[in-house]
């Protein structure tokens, strides 16, 4: 197995419709993206804070979780360049090295069958390439409708809303 694989999804047009629109809800208004995993998890940039500073955080589109991941751009790219203080969970590599039969194709990235939240485990059975638009959309609306649910609460349905161009 070639242990080479690119941790970012082969995507181009994050700019071409508000790629965040299901996750506002989460991020605020003021976010807009930046990069996107292999994984289908997420960078973002956001203004905030009395002198408007642009802070970077990561997304983990599988748990809904936000963190901070740098305090401006400029200091994110550094830690990237020499990908040092990198958290671990932020490409899944592991995971990842795993997929690796399974190569990306323009505009897709790897989305969990199941996702976390519900109980999908962390291994290249629950994970398959689709479009990175489907990817966030699917999930934002799940991790929307579950927000504010204790863990391990009984969960009877999900509305999904597919817009088609």
């Amino acid at each position: 197995m070639d242990n080479e694989v690119d941790i970012f999804a082969p995507v181009t047009d994050l700019g071409k419709r508000d790629a965040l629109e299901c996750w506002r809800w989460l991020v605020g208004k003021q976010a807009s993206m930046c990069l996107l995993t292999s994984m289908g998890d997420l960078f973002f940039k956001r203004k905030e804070g009395l002198l408007n500073k642009e802070r970077v955080y990561f997304l983990d589109t599988g748990t809904g979780e936000m963190e901070l991941a740098a305090k401006s751009w400029i200091v994110f790219r550094e830690m990237m360049a020499a990908m040092k203080d990198i958290p671990g969970h932020w490409f899944k590599y592991r995971l990842l090295l795993e997929l690796v039969e399974q190569p990306l194709t323009q505009g897709c990235c790897y989305s969990p069958i199941q996702p976390p939240i519900m109980g999908g485990e962390y291994i290249t059975e629950n994970y398959q390439s689709i479009s990175w638009e489907v990817h966030l959309d699917l999930l934002g609306q799940i991790h929307e409708q579950l927000s504010g649910l204790p863990p391990g609460t009984p969960i009877a349905s999900i509305s999904l809303k597919i817009e088609e161009d």
